[in-house]
Order: C-alpha cells, then structure tokens, then sequence
C-alpha cells in the first residue's frame, strides 16, 4: 500500500507541475502571494475565489508566525529563488 500511495502522490505533484507549466505557458500568468519568504502561486480557475483564499492563507500564516512571516535575511535578497519549493 505504500507504493499505491506514494505513486499517487507523485502523480498528483505531477499533474499540479503540468497544471502550473500550462498556465504559464497559455497566459503566462498565476496568482502569486509572497509574504517575506513565504511564495505560493494558483492558477486561475473559475471556481477558486483568489481573495479569499489569499486571506485566507494570510490569516493562517499571522497565526502560526505572527510578524516572524515577515522577517527575511540578506542571503534570501540575494537569491530569492533558493529555498522555493514547487508542486
């Protein structure tokens, strides 16, 4: 079962690359939320109201890392790329 379960994930994680790869290649454009070192991005979909989920999101990240959310060193300037993560 393990195998079921992490070929499944990998399956998804795939279709989400495949999903973001087309959107950027169609329209070049995705809903992008960065907050200090936090970056995530959504492909826009109909029945995905962006607003709220970024407040959403927002709201949960303020909770957890109060204004730690914001904090960012001068590596992370230097190299915004490093420590992003996709799928």
């Amino acid at each position: 079962m393990t195998d079921s379960s992490s070929d499944m994930a990998e399956m998804a994680g795939e279709l989400i690359q495949a999903k973001m790869d087309s959107a950027r290649k169609d329209t070049a454009m995705t809903h992008v939320m960065r907050i200090g070192t936090f970056h995530m991005e959504i492909v826009p979909d109909p029945s995905i109201d962006i607003d709220k989920l970024f407040h959403e999101i927002l709201d949960k990240l303020m909770d957890r890392y109060d204004e730690k959310i914001l904090e960012i060193t001068i590596t992370q300037m230097q190299n915004p790329e490093q420590g992003r993560h996709y799928g």
